[in-house]
């Protein structure tokens, strides 16, 4: 959506949906709107899943009541459209769209909006002018504002690129660069162009025409009802999330998550297609991560699933241009390269995949979680005394976490939250990046911890409500949602349905989990709901690309070309840099996803800021690795 100057300057340029024709392949939509003050352009690319009838189109409405665009799905139709109805609304269509157009025009839309159980972003143009905009509760679905030098207004939009080609993005923004190296993704709501913020998640906004510049709070997710039975709300949420009017795939990777979606999926009837990746390289014993695919395989083989394999390319280093442009923000973790792949496998078979994202920040199944969890329970003046036994040998896949919590026996629990996420100590950033100081990286998180904190909530309920509004959107659902749509595949997370939320915020974030067993509380009734034990004891794993081998094979090549990247003259110390790659190619320390954030941030730096691709990106796409293990 375009907004006065913006809107009168697009007739002459390219459609603006056209960068992002991915998103919506089906079918397109554009309709200018104006008042005696104001002008928009509305467009829209529709990914055709719920009522594929052409009434069922965007921009969606009329001149005479308003004009909705709208990214996104409501699960829970039936209860939505029984209640408009007893307010005499009557439907022309079967689909999710109308029903969320009319629920906005009601004159409770806030109250109602709370009763919305899907994921959703959305601008609704009324005849006046006023402009409402917002997104779902926990930003599952992606939207982002450009505003003027003066803070107007000027455009909205479901990813950046139509908003940089239209020249409203401004310059980049060294802070978000330099929170991507940190942390590996951009905390919301930087984006990495100054004059482009991500809308907060679980908000609606308002503004007026014709300046649009001050912004207005018409609806907040507030708490949430309780839900005592975690079983009962997963399969409430996958019972709903399951109904479409194309075909439905499951991402499987034989964890307990992405499990406990299999089984209750069979409950429903479903009957494939399954998707699970495996290496396309064998890369055993070079990284800390347990293989997924037998798991998998006996998952799949136990509820009679067709599975259908993805052989992943492991070699991450030169798909580091893909993974920069795809996302957009400043970013490095190679999980987004596996859902990448994986979307575009199950593009022929599939236009809905159901994932089990999620689970880990509502329900507390990080290690850091525990971390916290100890440290909180030890008293403050024995934490320093302690942290000298982080010094103590221990097995190479532990050092990096028995030095992290040493890190953190030493900061206050208003900096646990960022510390126990980032990939650099405190000092450590100070070589590294003189320019963008530490406060200015850690801002957001210590801003929401530090608001838990003062009302007197725990360390580790800072930490959960920091995952919740930074970590899950601006990683988890941020790459969930890009690498799927990149493939013109619409991804679903059902244990972030309304039923679920509700069953994990209900409780406090230590009856989540224990010492040694993180999301507890969510193993429990996924056992009691049928998961088999072999699933619910295995080790927690991730995706096993060997960043840190490949590193150490060939990153002292690589880097001799990426550390000429204008990066390491704009924000970053190029010295520092070369300690740091070099401990980890000789093999002194491990680095290896530090390393791998400060290669993603120099090619998003080339692209960006320099101007084009770069020599970085050239080097990295170039190469050719030999087989690794």
């Amino acid at each position: 959506m375009l907004l006065n100057r913006a809107a009168r300057a697009r007739p002459r340029q390219p459609a603006p949906c056209a960068s992002i024709a991915h998103r919506g392949p089906d079918t397109s939509g554009h309709m200018n709107l104006e008042g005696p003050d104001w002008q928009a352009a509305l467009y829209f690319r529709r990914l055709a899943v719920v009522d594929l009838d052409p009434r069922s189109d965007q921009p969606f409405g009329s001149r005479r009541r308003g004009v909705l665009v709208y990214n996104g799905e409501i699960y829970n139709v039936p209860h939505l459209r029984d209640l408009l109805r007893k307010r005499h609304v009557r439907f022309t269509t079967e689909g999710d769209t109308e029903v969320l157009y009319e629920l906005l025009l009601q004159p409770d839309a806030p109250r109602l909006l709370d009763e919305v159980d899907g994921m959703f972003a959305f601008a609704l143009l009324l005849p006046d002018g006023e402009l409402r905009y917002g997104r779902d509760r926990l930003g599952i679905k992606p939207l982002y504002a450009a505003s003027d030098p003066s803070g107007r207004l000027v455009a909205l939009a479901s990813e950046i690129e139509p908003l940089r080609a239209a020249g409203l993005a401004g310059d980049v923004d060294p802070v978000a660069v330099a929170q991507g190296a940190m942390f590996l993704w951009t905390p919301p709501p930087r984006t990495g162009w100054q004059r482009v913020r991500a809308v907060p998640a679980g908000t609606v906004l308002s503004r007026r025409a014709p300046e649009y510049d001050e912004a207005s709070c018409r609806w907040s997710s507030g708490a949430v009802a309780a839900v005592e039975d975690i079983g009962a709300a997963v399969r409430a949420s996958v019972a709903r999330q399951v109904r479409a009017d194309v075909a439905v795939g499951l991402l499987l990777s034989g964890g307990l998550d992405s499990t406990w979606l299999g089984v209750e999926l069979a409950r429903e009837g479903f009957t494939g297609p399954a998707f699970a990746a495996r290496p396309h390289r064998a890369a055993a014993g070079t990284e800390p991560f347990e293989d997924d695919a037998p798991y998998a395989a006996r998952v799949a083989d136990r509820l009679d699933l067709p599975l259908t394999w993805v052989d992943l390319d492991i070699d991450v280093l030169r798909r580091i241009p893909e993974l920069v442009a795809v996302m957009e923000v400043p970013f490095g973790d190679p999980a987004a390269l596996a859902l990448l792949q994986l979307s575009r496998a199950a593009r022929g078979r599939a236009t809905v995949l159901l994932s089990g994202l999620g689970v880990e920040e509502l329900f507390l199944g990080y290690e850091r979680y525990q971390a916290v969890l100890l440290l909180q329970r030890l008293p403050a003046w024995a934490r320093p005394a302690l942290g000298a036994t982080t010094s103590v040998p221990s097995p190479r896949r532990f050092r990096g976490r028995a030095a992290k919590f040493g890190r953190l026996l030493q900061l206050g629990a208003r900096d646990w939250s960022w510390a126990t996420q980032a990939y650099y100590s405190g000092r450590e950033w100070a070589s590294l990046s003189p320019l963008v100081g530490l406060d200015a990286v850690t801002e957001r998180h210590r801003e929401v911890a530090g608001a838990v904190l003062d009302a007197g909530g725990t360390p580790l309920a800072a930490l959960a409500e920091c995952d919740r509004r930074l970590f899950l959107p601006g990683l988890n659902l941020l790459y969930g949602d890009r690498a799927s749509m990149r493939a013109s595949v619409e991804l679903r997370v059902p244990f972030l349905g309304e039923p679920v939320v509700a069953a994990a915020l209900g409780a406090v974030a230590e009856d989540q989990l224990s010492l040694g067993d993180g999301k507890a509380r969510f193993r429990a009734a996924a056992v009691a709901s049928g998961v088999p034990d072999f699933v619910a004891r295995r080790p927690k794993t991730g995706f096993g690309a060997p960043v840190r081998s490949l590193l150490r094979e060939h990153g002292g090549q690589l880097w001799s070309e990426v550390r000429r990247s204008p990066l390491f003259d704009d924000v970053f110390d190029r010295r520092t840099a070369d300690r740091i790659v070099a401990e980890h190619v000789q093999g002194r320390h491990d680095r290896g996803l530090a390393v791998f954030g400060l290669l993603c941030a120099a090619v998003w730096w080339d692209r960006n800021a320099a101007g084009g691709a770069g020599r970085s990106a050239e080097a990295l796409a170039g190469y050719q690795a030999s087989a690794v293990g």
